[in-house]
């Protein structure tokens, strides 16, 4: 079982004390880094204590499953009376499931969308925990409507501080006025400006600054367009680095197959398009490049 930290031990009292208060949902705020399965898996493992708990947790892509699972099991958490699905799985079979005791949702800043709505209005009588490292959208939509209440774990500066995450450097050069690019209905820069800034902007050299700020080192590529990150990705292998692209419509075992090689350290580059921003776990990566012009 985890011995979780005592922010964390902090967190997961304060979500289960919310509840108990009669609180029918709570937003559990905590920055990226800050051991956010570790708190999900140790309140999976209390629901369970009553002999007719029932979890049941969503996730937004079906990369993050197993290793949630893999976290629920090293927290003796019993997945025999657990549901662990993406979202667009459990609305397709709400008939089907056992009805869950407690709904826990990873990454629930995308629960505004109509296929995690249907979910939480056929369970509507059951009590909610979302987490989120950024509980807003880029729209500037907030989650008053989803939960009504929120309990806030340590910012990221405090982490750092008490050496639960490490310092970083960040490098960025903008060559991009971005005061000129369109947003789509949800805030996020259009992949159409994008690619029209693009055009017209001379970008450094990625793979000579790879070389020169974190060579030999595993790093994690994001990408405005599939097109762009294949052309990356190329560019890495042809340098003598190993890299390899993903995204939403590479097949699954392709893709199942490029994760576990880059976890196991047999690829240095992963480039990808809205694959790994969330949830993704690779502790050995030390970089990530967000070399296309970044959203919002």
């Amino acid at each position: 079982m985890y011995k979780l930290h005592q922010y964390q031990q902090t967190l997961v009292n304060q979500a289960r004390q919310k509840l108990s208060q009669k609180s029918k949902s709570v937003l559990i705020v905590s920055p990226a880094g800050s051991g956010k399965s570790v708190i999900i898996a140790e309140i999976a493992r209390l629901a369970l204590l009553k002999p007719d708990g029932q979890v049941m947790f969503t996730v937004h892509r079906k990369e993050l499953i197993e290793q949630i699972k893999r976290s629920f099991q090293d927290n003796d958490v019993d997945l025999n009376r657990c549901t662990v699905m993406t979202v667009g799985k459990i609305a397709s079979r709400l008939d089907s499931l056992p009805k869950p005791t407690l709904i826990i949702t990873d990454e629930t800043h995308h629960s505004l969308a109509k296929t995690y709505q249907s979910i939480y209005e056929y369970y509507s009588d059951v009590p909610r925990l979302g987490f989120s490292a950024s509980p807003w959208r880029m729209n500037g939509k907030g989650l008053g409507n989803v939960y009504d209440s929120m309990v806030e774990g340590p910012s990221v500066e405090w982490l750092i501080k008490n050496n639960y995450l490490a310092p970083y450097k960040y490098y960025s050069v903008k060559l991009v006025d971005d005061e000129k690019l369109k947003r789509s209905s949800t805030g996020d820069f259009t992949n159409k400006s994008i690619d029209y800034a693009i055009g017209r902007t001379i970008f450094g050299d990625v793979i000579s600054t790879y070389k020169k700020v974190a060579d030999g080192k595993q790093a994690i590529v994001y990408c405005h367009s599939i097109e762009f990150s294949k052309y990356i990705a190329e560019q890495f292998n042809k340098a003598g680095i190993k890299a390899a692209h993903a995204d939403s419509k590479t097949p699954t075992k392709e893709r199942e197959q490029i994760m576990s090689n880059f976890k196991k350290g047999i690829l240095q580059v992963i480039s990808n398009v809205d694959l790994i921003s969330e949830g993704f776990n690779v502790p050995d990566c030390s970089v990530e490049d967000a070399i296309n012009i970044i959203n919002g």
